[in-house]
């Protein structure tokens, strides 16, 4: 039977070299699904190697680390509210939970009945008792809502139940991080929950934790004794292999105790040491290749600058957190924005219509660079003045709400008063001879 090449679908194809051909090594490699539902390995590499703790925990802890800023007439009650429900932490957790397993939720306790939808426009102050957090596989789903593509839980259970819990909790109730997101396909096998993290580094990460055990092991056999001894083989057919086996393990405990080696006259030493020149190469090949997988710098997830001349790790830190942002808005954003529609009520008793709200910047310039930023914004400022684009008191609103200076309220409106009547007598034209 003769062996027939199957044709490429797509890609280059050399029937001399089997490239693209069924003779090609390459050509029957192909990727498989691998199972969503194994939370116990998940458990157990998190629990027990600090790899893959720090997959998990950096990003989480990047995204929430230097929280948001509200903005609006009652800011300082809503922080307040957030401090009561240590909602920085909460969503942390959330997070954590929710790259590891591929979704969590955190459970809004207020005074309505948990199996009807939540209404928002109810919760009155002082409403919301409490937040806990949940994995998704605590909480069990009941009925699939298939029915309805326009609703905002298809794909998603209707209810969940807590692991072993009889109450039935409907959706509304709960602000859910979703994990890594998924095809339709594969979300309906989840249960409308997304991907974890870490099981997509898993397979890279069993690798570089094998290599690096595996190094390990030859450290421990980097130098070998050999001894030479004349007529070992034939000594050993008769019965003398008692009496050899004892002398050379007297011989060991020797090196070991006395770092002393006694030989006979007949024997002879020789030490051979293992070559590790080609490993720490191989290792930092691996750990560029982790940070590629879980997308975090060699600086956050080892603690270790890249190599190169004049290479500090800013460079890779900057764009992390342009990641970082990234991920704030389509990760943190909606389960957030759904905290917000009970934990500002119950701050307030009300939405408040000037109430809006915005993730604090992530990279902390030094003073070197703050220095620098501020003359810029100084030299525009003064360049706007000149122009006549702005006024004194606008400069002044700035740097106040900037907190870089303290001015008076009073003496501020009182300049922008002082201005307007100014620009008034500008704009008024000025009369003629005949007038």
């Amino acid at each position: 039977m003769t062996k027939q090449n199957l044709p490429a679908t797509d890609g280059l194809e050399n029937v001399m070299t089997g490239m693209g051909t069924a003779s090609s090594k390459n050509y029957h490699s192909h990727f498989k699904l691998d199972a969503f539902n194994d939370y116990m390995q998940l458990e157990a590499a998190y629990q027990s190697n600090w790899l893959a703790r720090q997959i998990v925990d950096i990003p989480a802890d990047d995204m929430v680390r230097e929280w948001r800023a509200i903005k609006c007439q009652d800011a300082e009650k809503i922080r307040i509210e957030e401090d009561r429900h240590d909602l920085q932490q909460t969503v942390n957790e959330a997070l954590s939970w929710g790259r590891l397993y591929g979704g969590a939720a955190i459970l809004m306790l207020t005074n309505q009945d948990l199996e009807k939808p939540l209404n928002v426009n109810q919760v009155k102050k002082g409403d919301l008792e409490r937040l806990i957090v949940f994995d998704r596989y605590e909480l069990m789903p009941l009925s699939i809502n298939n029915w309805n593509p326009l609703a905002k839980n298809y794909l998603m259970p209707e209810y969940y139940t807590v692991y072993q819990g009889n109450q039935r909790i409907h959706w509304t109730h709960f602000a859910k991080f979703m994990g890594a997101k998924l095809p339709r396909r594969q979300r309906q096998v989840t249960m409308g929950w997304g991907d974890s993290e870490l099981r997509k580094c898993i397979s890279d990460l069993k690798l570089a934790v094998a290599s690096y055990e595996g190094i390990s092991e030859l450290m421990q056999e980097a130098n070998l004794d050999v001894i030479t001894r004349e007529g070992l083989a034939d000594d050993l057919t008769t019965d003398q292999e008692s009496a050899i086996t004892d002398r050379y393990t007297l011989y060991s405990m020797m090196k070991s105790l006395f770092k002393l080696s006694l030989l006979d006259g007949d024997e002879k030493l020789d030490r051979m040491t293992l070559n590790l020149s080609g490993v720490a190469p191989v290792m930092e090949t691996q750990m560029s290749w982790m940070c590629g997988a879980s997308r975090i710098p060699q600086t956050k997830l080892f603690g270790k600058s890249p190599s190169g001349l004049n290479s500090s790790g800013d460079g890779e830190l900057k764009t992390y957190y342009d990641d970082v942002r990234s991920w704030q808005v389509s990760q943190l954003d909606p389960p957030v924005n759904v905290l917000d529609q009970v934990l500002v009520r119950s701050a307030l008793g009300n939405m408040p219509t000037d109430y809006n709200w915005e993730w604090n910047r992530l990279y902390q310039p030094n003073r070197k660079e703050e220095a620098d930023a501020s003359k810029i914004e100084a030299e525009t400022d003064i360049m706007l003045l000149d122009a006549g684009v702005i006024q004194k008191s606008q400069v002044q609103r700035r740097l106040q709400s900037a907190e870089a200076y303290q001015f008076n309220d009073g003496q501020i409106e009182e300049l922008e008063g002082l201005e307007d009547a100014n620009l008034f007598d500008r704009d008024e034209p000025e009369p003629t001879a005949d007038e």
